[in-house]
């Protein structure tokens, strides 16, 4: 009966993401000076390169942290075969001295997108893991996409919104999806969230994905940057 189960929710997931492009890996990490460890990662993009990433950058959360410097840097795939081949090629607990002695490796994950990601813009993102019953998630895909071109329609132009299945992220990402509202700065997300408190009609759009969420596990705010894109 276990196994059943396990190979429902798998050809659920993955049949509702098969017209979805890209996948993601990350690596968690807590850094003892973030802007120092990103500086360092920025000055030697080689490892995104070697590892076959067509972009990379990093997310640095900055309210509702788990804990002290969390960084999580992420590489961009064209499909989950790239970014699986990519992981096996680096193995961040393996880091240099030097690097090492800058962060703490926390884990890895890989990410694939269920709903379509529109466009890969970094920005300022509001980040919450979520838990959807098999039933639901179905219908939440349909709802986040028919919100994100409502906000757009409203004025917020640079909105879009990211859901994802974890792969391989043990026991911290199990069980839950990785909701991402993304706008280009903390301005316009700010203006965003002002325009849902003064009763904006798209707010009952929201409302209704709200009620299809069971629980939220995490809600974090972070600043995200691409520093890397592949050579044509």
């Amino acid at each position: 009966m276990n196994k059943i189960k396990l190979i429902s929710i798998f050809v659920l997931t993955f049949s509702m993401s098969a017209t979805s492009e890209g996948a993601f890996t990350t690596v968690m990490v807590s850094a003892k000076n973030t802007d120092a460890y990103i500086e360092s990662v920025k000055s030697n993009t080689a490892l995104y390169e070697a590892i076959g990433a067509d972009a990379a950058g990093y997310c640095e959360t900055i309210s509702g942290r788990d804990y002290k410097g969390q960084l999580m840097m992420w590489s961009a795939f064209s499909d989950v075969t790239s970014a699986l081949q990519g992981a096996s090629k680096y193995d961040p607990s393996k880091a240099p001295k030097e690097m090492s002695k800058m962060r703490k490796f926390k884990y890895g994950a890989t990410w694939a997108p269920i709903k379509p990601f529109p466009r890969l813009d970094p920005g300022y993102e509001r980040a919450m893991r979520i838990k959807v019953s098999r039933a639901n998630l179905p219908k939440l895909v349909q709802v986040v996409t028919r919100l994100e071109k409502e906000v757009q329609a409203a004025g917020h132009d640079t909105f879009m919104n990211g859901l994802f299945v974890a792969i391989g992220g043990g026991v911290t990402e199990a069980g839950t999806y990785y909701l991402k509202s993304i706008t280009s700065n903390v301005d316009t997300h700010g203006a965003l969230i002002d325009d849902y408190f003064a009763g904006a009609s798209w707010g009952n759009t929201y409302r209704e994905a709200l009620l299809l969420v069971d629980d939220v596990v995490n809600d974090q705010f972070e600043v995200c940057e691409q520093f890397y894109t592949a050579s044509k």
